[in-house]
C-alpha cells in the first residue's frame, strides 16, 4: 500500500473499541472485501489491497467504505488518460465539458514548450462546481474508464505520516474534505517516455501513445530525459522515442 495506509490500518486495529471517530462513532468493526465481496474482518494492514482505482473505500470501519489519505502531500488520483475523458466529463454533467478539455490540452502543450511548471492550480482548466464533481467522482465513486466502484467511499480518513494519534484523525465527507483542501489541491502535469529504460514505464508509455484518444498528449519531440535513462537504440531507435503525458491529482501541504 502506498502512502501511510498500512501505518493507519493497523493503528485502528490496534484501538478498535477504544477509538472514537468523527462521523462513524466509536470503532468497532474493522473490515475489506473478500474475493467473493462480502465484507470480512482483518487483523492486520497486510490483507488490504489498496492500489487498485476501481476500489474507492480502503477499508470499511462499522460498515462505512472508507478512503485513506495521508496529511500533506498525496494523491486523489493517478494517472489520467486523455482518451475517455470527454465520456466522463458529460456523464459528471460538467457546464462545458469541450472547454476543460480544450484547457487541459493547452496545459500539457505549454508545459511541453517548458513555460510551466508542472503543477498547476485547478482553476487553471476547471470552475469550481465542474472541479468539485470531477473529484468526488475520481475520489469516493469511481473511475476514468466510467466503471463505477463496487466499493464507493462515504468518507475520507486523513492522518499525518507518523506519530499517529487519537487527536490527529480526520474524517470528512467529501464536501468538508472539499472546503477545507481545495486550495491545496492541484492538477500534475506528468510526461513517460517511450523508449526509457524503464519497462512498466516504457510499456505504459506505449500503450497510451497506441490509443488514438491520447494522440494530443502524445509528442514526437524529446522533452525531458527518464531519471533511469534510455533503452538501447538497437531496441527503440533515438527517432522513435515519444513524450507521453497524463495527469495527477495532487494534494500538497
Amino acid at each position: 500500500m502506498p502512502g501511510n495506509e498500512v501505518n493507519v490500518v493497523n493503528f485502528l486495529i490496534e484501538n478498535k473499541d477504544f477509538l472514537r471517530v468523527n462521523h462513524i462513532g466509536l470503532v468497532k468493526t474493522i473490515q475489506n472485501p473478500s474475493p467473493n465481496g462480502s465484507l470480512e474482518d482483518i487483523e492486520s494492514a497486510e490483507s488490504v489491497i489498496t492500489e487498485s482505482s476501481g476500489k474507492k473505500a480502503d477499508i470499511f470501519i462499522n460498515g462505512h467504505g472508507i478512503s485513506i489519505k495521508q496529511e500533506g502531500g498525496s494523491f486523489a488520483y493517478n494517472r489520467i488518460q486523455r482518451a475517455g475523458i470527454k465520456d466522463l466529463f458529460i456523464k459528471l454533467g460538467l457546464k462545458d465539458p469541450d472547454n476543460a478539455i480544450a484547457k487541459l490540452d493547452n496545459l500539457i502543450e505549454v508545459f511541453h514548450s517548458g513555460k510551466i511548471t508542472r503543477t498547476r492550480p485547478w482553476s487553471e482548466a476547471f470552475n469550481e462546481s465542474d472541479f468539485k464533481l470531477l473529484l468526488k467522482f475520481l475520489m469516493m465513486d469511481g473511475s476514468v474508464n466510467l466503471k463505477e466502484s463496487d466499493f464507493p467511499a462515504s468518507y475520507i480518513l486523513t492522518m499525518p505520516k507518523s506519530d499517529l494519534r487519537a487527536d490527529n484523525i480526520h474524517c470528512y465527507t467529501f464536501d468538508e474534505y472539499f472546503k477545507y483542501y481545495k486550495d491545496k489541491i492541484f492538477v500534475s502535469l506528468r510526461r513517460q517516455w517511450v523508449g526509457q529504460s524503464s519497462n512498466s514505464e516504457h510499456k505504459r508509455a506505449l500503450g497510451l501513445m497506441r490509443n488514438e484518444g491520447n494522440s494530443p498528449w502524445v509528442f514526437s519531440d524529446v522533452v525531458g530525459t527518464p531519471r533511469t535513462g534510455w533503452r538501447n537504440e538497437s531496441e527503440i531507435p533515438k527517432s522513435d522515442r515519444k513524450t507521453v503525458y497524463m495527469i495527477f491529482i495532487e494534494v500538497k501541504d
